[in-house]
């Protein structure tokens, strides 16, 4: 296949079958389209092999009856050149309680991970498997729904600075991601998992 640059390319796209076929066989896995409307196997064009698929034939509805029940088994072009998005899995994340670690006091802090409900005010901690599954929108977790960020959380020195430094963090991450109340998530306790050193 002839080099296409990325923006001609929707790539990292997945399919549980019956959308696309290899010789008469339903395919199941990654692929990614072109602006020609080709869909090929793999990820993106460097994940070979790239094999062209094929698209079952359109089920046309009788002349003598409307079909208005019939649905078909895979996405129908919505003439952009793509397809409609798929269903959002039913993979939703849960809450993780986070345990620094003494690497992580000798190091003075830790990264914290959340997500955020894009449609209300909701956040919910996690770990950094969950977090990097909706950065790089894994199609097994309902990354349409989250956005994902992290923080550094400071954890040894003078107890009023660490405070200090843990609200500011969180004042600059609520106000460059635009998360309204997310600093009322911490109920004011911006010096959790605080630890004198040497204790």
């Amino acid at each position: 296949m002839a080099y296409l640059p990325k923006s001609q390319i929707k790539s990292n796209l997945y399919t549980k079958g019956e959308e696309y076929y290899i010789n008469g066989k339903s395919y199941k896995g990654y692929y990614y389209i072109t602006s020609q409307n080709q869909a090929y196997s793999g990820k993106h064009p460097g994940d070979i092999p790239n094999i062209l698929l094929s698209t079952p034939p359109l089920e046309q509805p009788s002349d003598e009856v409307e079909s208005t029940t019939t649905k078909p088994s895979f996405w129908v072009y919505e003439g952009t050149g793509y397809p409609k998005t798929p269903p959002i899995p039913s993979i939703l994340p849960t809450s993780i309680y986070p345990n620094p670690q003494n690497k992580d006091y000798k190091l003075g802090e830790f990264q914290r991970y959340f997500v955020s409900k894009i449609n209300e005010i909701k956040f919910i901690e996690v770990n950094e498997l969950v977090y990097n599954q909706y950065l790089n929108q894994d199609p097994n977790v309902s990354y349409q729904l989250y956005t994902p960020f992290k923080l550094s959380w400071e954890l040894t020195g003078d107890r009023k600075k660490v405070y200090e430094v843990n609200y500011k963090t969180v004042q600059r991450i609520e106000r460059n991601f635009q998360l309204r109340g997310f600093s009322s998530y911490f109920k004011d306790r911006f010096d959790q998992f605080y630890r004198e050193v040497g204790s």
